[in-house]
């Protein structure tokens, strides 16, 4: 029998970008969407693509392929219903989560697969 797990579906993909406003009409074009979030100041955008959105997330040119910041390149960000549980699912499976953190109507943590690979979990409120 499949184990329990606090994960629902992929959420977000996050893709990294160096120039938002030079991105997100390509991205447009191609998916013939318009962003469901916007903030120009944080550098993001989100697309919708059924039941999993595309992040388009402006990066300085340092942070974009550098496997340091344990968030280059393309991600998923996971929904979950309980931040805290899956916090501590992750925990008890091995996993080393960081803190759970809050902003935008939203509770998330980041953590690890063990081949360093990124992932987030995230709860809408």
């Amino acid at each position: 029998m499949p184990a329990t797990t606090p994960f629902l579906r992929i959420d977000t993909v996050i893709v990294r970008v160096r120039d938002l406003a030079q991105a997100l009409p390509w991205y447009q074009g191609l998916l013939a969407v318009e962003p469901v979030h916007f903030e120009g100041g944080e550098g993001l955008a989100v697309l919708p693509l059924g039941d999993t959105s595309l992040t388009l997330w402006q990066s300085e040119l340092e942070d974009m392929g550098h496997a340091t910041t344990g968030r280059a390149g393309t991600y998923l960000i996971l929904a979950v219903a309980d931040a805290d549980a899956a916090h501590a699912f992750v925990a008890a499976h091995g996993g080393t989560p960081e803190p759970v953190g809050a902003g935008a109507g939203m509770r998330f943590f980041g953590f690890t697969d063990p081949d360093g690979n990124y992932l987030e979990a995230c709860q809408v409120l």
